[in-house]
């Protein structure tokens, strides 16, 4: 089906000053597609809204819950809404104990919300959680709220270790562990990795949330390799999703998340030998990822995806009911790959190479690929993407540019300040 790298295949030193902005851009992009102050205060919000429901519910079967973050907020790899998308943002609405059965406990989480949380925006029941969609126009997002109870031997009120978490469509229970594999993420991150020296690099994000809010906008935003790989993964999938159909099975977030980092763990040992640049580090994290399924379809075994934290999750359980999501898979994965090497091709109008991003990475990428060529060209530095000719052409412009801007800006004001001629006569 496809083919993952097992040996590093990018060599440690930089090939050119190409590569080195090619580099620099698509940490650009990383910070393009990452959720921006003003939407993370209105999520915060909502979220603390919902929030307050929950720790004062009408339904005494709710009563006593405590309700913390779970998902991309806890991992702290989210993006922006691309599209048709919204941003989801996961919570958890754990419970010390309950006597109602899984269908009869999301129907109560569902009629609580429904009946308190109208000003949100609409409610739905899903099979695991019940979502609220935010009455925000200008904010593309929404809230997942998972009820959960701890697993049988757990005693931490917290939401720490094995939990369990209705499923509506088996009637069943289902077994997860959300802050505790957060944790396995978030330690991961931490892993020291080689980053060769060069004008690009990534600065470790060493902060963990404490709390029961959201993390920081700070935290949500700071880069590392592996987080920064995940965000454009998740970018270019979302961009995928949207050219094929809502409906095409792409791989979930989970999903990546988990891959990203068991391949990152590889590459930081890798690393150690021989150190990366901060775009080889990200290819080889790619490249490295179908390897990393504890048991794959290829083999004619189960697809299986285990929860770090909790082997009897298995991510990849759609999988093996439809064979679509390893096809989709693979052909995503392809694309991706391509996607990261964009900067290589030589496009001969510079156009065809914002179009390209354009698609595999959405409209903030290419306006900020846009504006990237536009600086380079201006300072004569070197341009990702573009054939030589098509280069020189576009820094020859820009130096002239950069001339009538400065001549511009240097004679009105000139004109609006004139210098006093003293009285004539």
């Amino acid at each position: 089906m496809y083919d993952g790298l097992t040996t590093s295949t990018f060599p440690s030193r930089r090939t050119s000053a190409q590569e080195d902005a090619w580099e620099q851009l698509l940490l650009e992009i990383v910070e393009a597609v990452s959720v921006p102050a003003s939407e993370y205060q209105r999520i915060e919000s909502h979220y603390n809204a919902i929030s307050e429901i929950l720790v004062e519910p009408v339904d005494p079967a709710l009563a006593d819950g405590h309700v913390f973050p779970q998902g991309s907020f806890l991992t702290r790899t989210v993006v922006r809404a691309l599209g048709n998308g919204e941003i989801d943002v996961d919570a958890i609405l754990l419970l010390r104990e309950t006597s109602l059965s899984p269908r009869n406990l999301l129907e109560s989480l569902h009629a609580e919300l429904e009946a308190r949380a109208r000003t949100q925006g609409s409610i739905e029941r899903r099979n695991r959680c019940v979502t609220v969609h935010y009455a925000d126009e200008s904010l593309p997002a929404h809230l997942d709220v998972t009820p959960a109870i701890p697993s049988d031997g757990n005693s931490d009120d917290e939401g720490w270790g094995p939990l369990e978490v209705p499923d509506y469509k088996q009637a069943e229970w289902h077994p997860t562990n959300p802050r505790d594999f957060a944790d396995w993420f978030n330690d991961i991150s931490q892993t020291s990795i080689m980053i060769a020296q060069g004008p690009v690099a990534f600065t470790e994000a060493r902060k963990r949330a404490e709390t029961e809010q959201l993390p920081s906008h700070e935290a949500i935003n700071a880069f590392d390799p592996l987080r920064a790989t995940v965000k454009l993964m998740k970018r270019h999938r979302d961009a995928f999703r949207e050219r094929l159909g809502a409906d095409v099975p792409v791989p979930i977030s989970v999903v990546i998340t988990t891959l990203a980092a068991k391949a990152y763990k590889e590459v930081a040992t890798l690393s150690q030998q021989q150190p990366l640049t901060a775009l080889q580090a990200i290819r080889e994290i790619i490249a490295r990822m179908p390897n990393q399924f504890d048991q794959d379809g290829r083999t004619g075994l189960p697809w299986k995806l285990c929860n770090p934290r909790r082997p009897a999750e298995n991510f990849a359980e759609k999988w093996n009911r439809d064979p679509a999501y390893a096809a989709m898979f693979a052909r995503w994965h392809g694309e991706l790959a391509n996607a990261v090497g964009l900067g290589f091709v030589e496009f001969s109008e510079e156009r065809d190479f914002e179009q390209a991003v354009l698609t595999a990475f959405g409209p903030e990428a290419r306006k900020r690929t846009r504006s990237f060529l536009l600086e380079q060209a201006g300072a004569g530095q070197a341009l990702p993407g573009l054939a030589g000719p098509t280069a020189d052409r576009l820094r020859k412009a820009g130096a002239v540019d950069t001339v009538f801007r400065g001549l511009a800006v240097a004679e009105p004001s000139e004109a609006a300040q004139p210098k006093s001629l003293g009285r004539l006569g």
